[in-house]
């Protein structure tokens, strides 16, 4: 039968004795609007209006426009789950089968009668306080967001709609949810969408296809935290994002995370004052990336809606190598900010900014973060900026017409201007300071730093010697039992150590990373924090990490001990390029490590051959991969100093080019081309890329992997297909996950 149009109702509950079948409600005053017409709000499938009753109280009765078989079981499922539950965040609601008459056609039809919630919606109220600057509140309401969101995952409850428009804030600051045609409850698990949200809210693969579950809130709420979390951080971003263009949402648009390559709003929230901003936004745009099962709920993600960090303990043996000074506890230092100022070039009056380590890609590509058109002197990839506050460091990327600092060039491939005798200013990489100018075509470009003294920003700090340690006191840690037998390695993250555990004779690795530049108490904790997720990874394939902290000034990781070396030292001693099957168990192995790796929301960030240990096993060598998230933690950090820039580019024939374009783009795709990289090496004995010119970096930027049969015919054709897709320069076109890309190896 036709489903009553909004007109129909609206024309039938101006007569609420005839429209309702309940005696109570027919004796009810609908409320009216200013032309003295029933006030109606108006959604994507119902119609609600506000109706007082005799005693003076207050209900929502929504009506539906369109038919859903599903509606009726869904409520009965909602109501029966939530009869022994009271949540506090939720508005109490009976529905009804056959409770209003349409004026079309008389017959009765369903109606949800709910309390009335007087109050604004989250958007009206976060308008008025943006508009005069109360962060405070906004960020009140981001912990009682948190909270809401916990006391629903507590109860196994997802709203499916979470919005600006079904969020109410009431005259004494509660939340309160409204609308509840996409709820799940566990009972509703695997039914169908009645509704799939709005767009700006929702993850960007939930379609009319997903099904429901309880975890189908996670990524909405991280939209709406990380918002409220932004604007009290800085409420000027109301102004830029939604009244100036006139938006309706909170902040995001849909387009951010179908691209946020091209999306100012992420650029700004990585540039955010607050570092929790900054974290949240970036784990939002990656959640973005993965299936929408892949966010966890709110208050696993945030722990402390505060955003205070726990306390950090400190060890303190005596080691042969030299962690610091003892007594010397790191200082809190101030929060230092880079700053770019456009002064001239089509960009003039633009200024970029960064309080952490970060790179910007210049040039007129599309995936420049300072993108610069109508100067066809700027290459398209121009120079990189690697940015570690307060320092800063420049490298051409073998532009056309090279870089210039405070007139000195850098790079270009037309050196005939360039004196010869001068071989310093042929070099295309230099350390900036606060003030200097760099020059572009006709862009001009000064970089500022705030937040320290301009004069401690020239160069990365020279570490004094330490005094020696004192004896270890009497500590429960594995790192105070253990004995110290020879050096293993020394690499870019520190040096190893093979030691013995006095207490059960057991052998482990400890690896001492000393921090390149001085960073301070902040940058620790963080390491700290995120290391709590790293010391929770359990897999046969991952080398565990037993034990982190800090030991003086340097950090510390007690790690499982791996007899067999890595695959560095093992392709050394190889003749040449080894047939698939050797290597084949390998690579699967290393697949389940990061299936499991990528299941726990983390990605290791570092593969490469000196990270894939080998160990014998009932005489049989098996596969771990080592420093899994480390190298990430640290890096963006600071700890490790300047990475993605530097003479000895190490690893960069591993790295994909989503690493250099924005290097905190680190997403599971970009484990998987690295991995394939180091099989494609194995197999070929030559890196996917070709480098091109001088500037390896160009490589990476420009040059196309070459198909593996290329470089090896004796590789199976339907491995090869698994290599070039998953050494594809477009992570979009890769395979999406580790268990994807080793079915179709096996």
């Amino acid at each position: 039968m036709p489903w009553p149009l909004p007109s129909d109702i609206h024309a039938i509950v101006q007569q609420p004795q005839i429209a309702f079948r309940d005696p109570h409600l027919q004796g009810c005053r609908i409320e009216r609007n200013a032309l003295n017409q029933p006030r109606v709000w108006s959604g994507a499938f119902a119609v609600v209006y506000k109706a007082v009753d005799r005693d003076g109280r207050c209900w929502a009765l929504r009506a539906f426009v369109s038919e859903s078989p599903e509606r009726q079981e869904h409520y009965e499922r909602i109501s029966s789950h939530l009869n022994c539950r009271a949540l506090s965040c939720l508005v109490d609601f009976e529905y009804r089968e056959a409770a209003i008459r349409s004026a079309s056609d008389g017959k009765w039809y369903p109606l949800v009668v709910m309390d009335w919630v007087d109050g604004m919606t989250l958007w009206s109220w976060v308008q008025t306080k943006c508009r005069k600057g109360k962060g405070a509140s906004l960020a009140k309401a981001a912990r009682h967001w948190w909270k809401l969101t916990k006391e629903l995952n507590a109860a196994e409850i997802a709203h499916g709609d979470l919005q600006h428009a079904n969020v109410l804030v009431t005259p004494a600051g509660r939340l309160k949810l409204v609308d509840y045609d996409g709820m799940c409850v566990p009972a509703l698990v695997g039914r169908r969408n009645l509704e799939i949200g709005v767009r700006a809210y929702q993850h960007p693969q939930r379609n009319e296809s997903t099904l429901l579950t309880t975890s189908l809130d996670n990524f909405s709420a991280l939209v709406i935290y990380v918002a409220l979390r932004a604007l009290a951080a800085d409420p000027s971003l109301w102004g830029r994002y939604v009244e100036q263009s006139h938006y309706d949402k909170l902040l995001f648009r849909a387009e951010d995370f179908l691209d946020r390559e091209r999306s100012s709003l992420y650029r700004d929230l990585m540039n955010s004052p607050e570092p929790a901003v900054r974290t949240l936004a970036s784990k939002l745009f990656s959640f973005a990336r993965e299936s929408p099962d892949h966010a966890p709920p709110l208050n696993e993600l945030v722990s402390d809606p505060s955003g205070r960090a726990g306390p950090v303990r400190s060890a303190a043996p005596e080691r042969p190598w030299d962690p610091g000074d003892q007594s010397v506890v790191p200082r809190e230092k101030p929060a230092a900010r880079v700053v770019l100022k456009v002064l001239a070039g089509p960009l003039k009056g633009q200024s970029f900014s960064t309080q952490q380590h970060n790179t910007m890609l210049v040039g007129r590509g599309t995936d420049c973060q300072i993108r610069i058109l109508g100067d066809r002197r700027i290459s398209r990839h121009h120079f990189l900026l690697e940015l570690v506050p307060p320092h800063a460091r420049l490298r051409d990327l073998d532009s056309q017409n090279g870089t210039y600092v405070n007139g000195v060039k850098y790079g270009g491939r037309s050196t005939a201007e360039v004196d010869r005798g001068k071989v310093e200013e042929q070099v295309p990489e230099v350390d900036l300071r606060h003030g200097d100018q760099i020059t572009a075509g006709q862009t001009i470009l000064r970089l500022q730093v705030e937040g320290v003294a301009a004069s401690s920003c020239s160069r990365e700090p020279e570490c004094a010697a330490p005094p020696c340690l004192p004896e270890p006191t009497a500590s429960p840690r594995i790192l105070d039992q253990l004995k110290v037998l020879t050096p293993l390695e020394k690499g870019v993250l520190g040096t190893v150590f093979k030691a013995q555990c006095r207490e059960n004779q057991r052998m482990v690795a400890l690896k001492i990373v000393k921090p390149a530049i001085e960073i301070g108490q902040a940058q620790r904790r963080c390491v700290q924090k995120a290391m709590e997720s790293v010391l929770t990874l359990r897999h046969p394939n991952l080398v565990g990490l037993l034990e982190s902290g800090e030991a003086g000034q340097a950090f510390y990781f007690v790690q499982e001990y791996c007899d067999g070396g890595n695959l560095k030292q093992w392709i050394a001693d190889q003749a040449g390029p080894l047939a698939f099957a050797t290597v084949r168990e390998w690579m699967l192995q290393c697949l389940d490590a990061l299936d499991y790796t990528h299941r726990q929301q983390m990605v290791h960030g570092n593969i490469k051959p000196e990270n894939v240990l080998l160990h014998v096993e009932q005489g049989k060598r098996i596969a771990k991969l080592a420093d899994c998230g480390l190298a990430r933690i640290l890096d963006q950090a600071g700890c490790l100093g300047m990475t993605a820039t530097g003479r000895d580019l190490t690893n960069y024939h591993f790295l994909p080019r989503e690493r250099v374009i924005d290097f905190r783009d680190v997403r599971p795709q970009s484990d998987l081309w690295s991995l394939a990289a180091v099989f494609y090496y194995i197999l070929t004995g030559q890196f996917p890329r070709d480098r091109i010119g001088d500037e390896p970096l160009s490589g990476i930027l420009d040059a196309e992997p070459i198909p593996i049969r290329d470089r090896n015919s004796q590789v199976p054709e339907s491995v090869a297909r698994v290599f070039d897709r998953a050494l594809n320069a477009n992570p979009k076109k890769r395979f999406q996950s580790a268990a994807s890309m080793k079915a179709h190896l096996q």
